[in-house]
C-alpha cells in the first residue's frame, strides 16, 4: 500500500474540449454497472470516477504501472471512433505516485477549477468517493486517500482565503439583492430563462420569495421554471404590463443583441425604488432607465471590478494552499504505511486466542481443574489481560517505528 500505486487520468477544462469532457460522462444510474466492468477489464485493485461540467478524472490503484495500453483500454469502454481516440490518448494527463496525491488534493480544494477555490468539487469528489466504496470498487489506500483528501480540501477553505470572496459575478449580483433585503412577498419579475436564471430561482425559492414572475420570449421555458414553483409565467408581450405593476425588483439576463428595457418601458416603471441586476451580455438596459434616479442597478460592468480583486485575492492564498497540500502529502504516507502495520498485524489477535485456548484447554488443564472457583477466576483475568496487552504493545511499537523511520533524513 504505497503512493506509487496511486494513479490518475485526467480530462478537464486545461487540456480539452467541454465537449469531449461530454463524451466521457456517465450517468449515475450505469456507473456501477459501467464501473465494475471497467475494474475487471483494467484489472486493477480500485476504481473511482469523477464527473463534472468540465472534467473527468478516473482515480486508479494498482501495483502494476498504468501504462498507455491500459489507457487505450480504458477510452475503448467509452467507444469513441478514431479520430476521438487519437485526441483522448494525446490529450488525456496521466499522473502516478505523489504527482497523482496532489493533484487529487488540489482538484478537492479548488485549486484547479476554473472557478478558483469553489467548493462545489469537495462536496463532487467526496459523493464520487463514497459510491465506490459503496459498490465495493474501492479499497483501504482510496479510502484513507479520500479522507486526507477531504481533510485537507475543509483545512485550505477554513484557513486560507481562497474561497472567501466570491469571483463570480453571479453571486456578487444575488449578494447584492440580498443586501436590499426586499420582503419575502415583494413582487419579483424575471425577464430571460436561461441557466443563470434557473440558478437564481433556485435560491429566491431558498430564501422564501413567493411573488414572483417569469417572462421569456420562449413561453414554455418560462413555464418550465415558473410552473413547478408556483410562480406565474408569461411571454415577453406581457412586459409592458408587468412593468407597470411596480416590481420590486428585477433579474434581467437576455442574450438579446438590443436593449430589453428601452426608452418605453422606462416609463412604464412607477416612480418608486426599484432594484435591478442586468446580467445580460450584451446589457439589456437602455440609457433612459440607467439614468433614472430611483433606479438601484447593478450590472456585470459594476460588478466585474469586484469579481476581479476577490480574484486577485484568491491568488495571492495559492501559497498558503500549496503548504497545507504538501503537509497533506506526506501524512498520506504514514497513515498508508501505518495501515500496511495494522494489517500485518491483524492475524495476532486470532493467533494469540488460539495460544490460550490450547493452555487452558490441553497444556494446563489438569493443573486448572484442582484450582478452586476464585483462583480460577483470577487466572483467567490474569491470561486475559496478558492476551490484550500483547496485542496492543506491538501494534503501538511498530506504528512508533514506522513515524520514527519517516523522522529519518532522506526518508
Amino acid at each position: 500500500m504505497k503512493q506509487e500505486h496511486f494513479h490518475i487520468v485526467s480530462l478537464n477544462h486545461r487540456n480539452t474540449t467541454i465537449d469531449q469532457v461530454g463524451g466521457l460522462h456517465v450517468p449515475e444510474d450505469r456507473q456501477q454497472a459501467f464501473l465494475t466492468g471497467l475494474k475487471e477489464q483494467l484489472g486493477v485493485q480500485g476504481i473511482t470516477y469523477l464527473t463534472t461540467c468540465n472534467r473527468v478524472e478516473f482515480m486508479l490503484v494498482d501495483e502494476a504501472y498504468f501504462c498507455m495500453g491500459r489507457l487505450q483500454q480504458l477510452f475503448q469502454a467509452f467507444q469513441p471512433d478514431e479520430e476521438n481516440m487519437r485526441s483522448l490518448m494525446a490529450r488525456a494527463m496521466v499522473l502516478h505516485g505523489e504527482e497523482a496525491v496532489r493533484h487529487l488534493f488540489r482538484v478537492t480544494a479548488g485549486l484547479e477549477s476554473m472557478v478558483l477555490g469553489e467548493r462545489e468539487i469537495l462536496t463532487q469528489v467526496r459523493s464520487a468517493m463514497e459510491r465506490s466504496r459503496e459498490w465495493k470498487l474501492a479499497g483501504d489506500q482510496l479510502r484513507i486517500t479520500e479522507r486526507i483528501a477531504v481533510e485537507t480540501a475543509k483545512q485550505v477553505f477554513t484557513e486560507t482565503d481562497i474561497a472567501r470572496n466570491s469571483v463570480s459575478v453571479n453571486a456578487l449580483g444575488w449578494k447584492a439583492f440580498l443586501e436590499r433585503g426586499l420582503e419575502k412577498d415583494a413582487p419579483v419579475l424575471m425577464i430571460g430563462a436561461g441557466q443563470t436564471h434557473a440558478n437564481i430561482a433556485r435560491y429566491l425559492v431558498k430564501e422564501g420569495h413567493t411573488a414572483v414572475r417569469i417572462l421569456n420570449r420562449t413561453e414554455d421555458k418560462a413555464r418550465e421554471l415558473a410552473e413547478p414553483r408556483g410562480w406565474e409565467w408569461g411571454s415577453l408581450d406581457l412586459l409592458q404590463d408587468s412593468l407597470a405593476t411596480g416590481p420590486a425588483a428585477i433579474f434581467l439576463c437576455t442574450s438579446s443583441e438590443s436593449p430589453i428595457l428601452g426608452e418605453a418601458e422606462a416609463a412604464l416603471l412607477p416612480k418608486a425604488r426599484t432594484f435591478l441586476l442586468d446580467l445580460s451580455v450584451p446589457s439589456g438596459v437602455g440609457p433612459t432607465l440607467r439614468n433614472q434616479a430611483d433606479l438601484d442597478l447593478v450590472d456585470i460592468a459594476s460588478l466585474k471590478p469586484i469579481a476581479d480583486r476577490n480574484a486577485e485575492g484568491r491568488r495571492a492564498a495559492l501559497g498558503d494552499c500549496q503548504r497545507i497540500v504538501d503537509a497533506a502529502v506526506l501524512e498520506l504516507t504514514t497513515r498508508l504505511q501505518q495501515r500496511e502495520v495494522e494489517l500485518a498485524l491483524k492475524e495476532l489477535p486470532a493467533l494469540l486466542a488460539a495460544v490460550r485456548s490450547t493452555a487452558l484447554g490441553e497444556v494446563f488443564a489438569d493443573e486448572l481443574a484442582e484450582l478452586d472457583g476464585d483462583t480460577r477466576n483470577l487466572v483467567d483475568r490474569i491470561v486475559a489481560y496478558l492476551e490484550k496487552k500483547y496485542v496492543s504493545v506491538p501494534m503501538k511499537l511498530a506504528r512508533e517505528a514506522v513515524l520514527e523511520q519517516l523522522d529519518k533524513p532522506g526518508s
